[in-house]
């Protein structure tokens, strides 16, 4: 007896494509330089398959940034439930982001003002509201990583921007001395400098 195939299908894989492509072009050209044809041919799509996904190119944009920020997020979220503590937990944490920037060294200067280009002022806030919601991720880690639950840190949210800082300036300095080891590799130094001077008891 013949039996059909089942041919089964990724409803998402068009729209990973489209976010991909608009990336590597907004990468290459900046916001103002491309059209949605542009992106369309990239993607290997047709325009009209945009438009299934995206009412428009600033929508478009604004998924490209969200998906770099919530990917980040999903991450630093699976921390806490490692079971890892202490030093540990930071270094876990410092790879864990340092990986991130370093899959997204082309993209990180887009981050550095609070403005993204081709999103306006609802879509910029929805996305500084997704960084918020990872700097309070990584907050919750410094107090669980902490012996004292943060008590003798100064200022968390000052500490959380620190090590986010210290990783970022990891990633400068790989763009300077042009070297092409894993950023991750950086996460002992990083977590050694920021215990070091952020009075997070560990």
């Amino acid at each position: 007896m013949a039996t059909v195939k089942q041919v089964v299908r990724d409803p998402d894989l068009k729209k990973r494509r489209i976010l991909a492509a608009a990336r590597r072009m907004l990468v290459k050209r900046g916001f103002q330089d491309i059209v949605l044809d542009d992106i369309a041919r990239e993607a290997g799509v047709a325009k009209g398959t945009l438009f299934l996904h995206f009412k428009d190119k600033e929508e478009m944009f604004s998924a490209v940034f969200a998906d770099l920020v919530d990917g980040l997020g999903l991450e630093l979220e699976t921390l806490p439930k490692t079971g890892l503590t202490g030093k540990e937990l930071l270094v876990a944490a410092a790879k864990v982001v340092l990986n991130h920037f370093d899959h997204s060294r082309d993209f990180m200067a887009q981050f550095s003002t609070g403005r993204f280009p081709g999103c306006g002022d609802r879509s910029c806030e929805r996305l500084m509201e997704k960084l918020r919601t990872n700097h309070a991720l990584l907050r919750a880690i410094l107090v669980l990583a902490s012996k004292d639950g943060g008590k003798s840190a100064a200022d968390l949210s000052f500490a959380a921007g620190a090590f986010f800082g210290l990783c970022r300036t990891a990633t400068m300095r790989k763009i300077i001395e042009k070297h092409d080891k894993p950023l991750e590799r950086e996460a002992e130094a990083v977590v050694s400098f920021f215990l070091g001077g952020s009075g997070v008891a560990v």
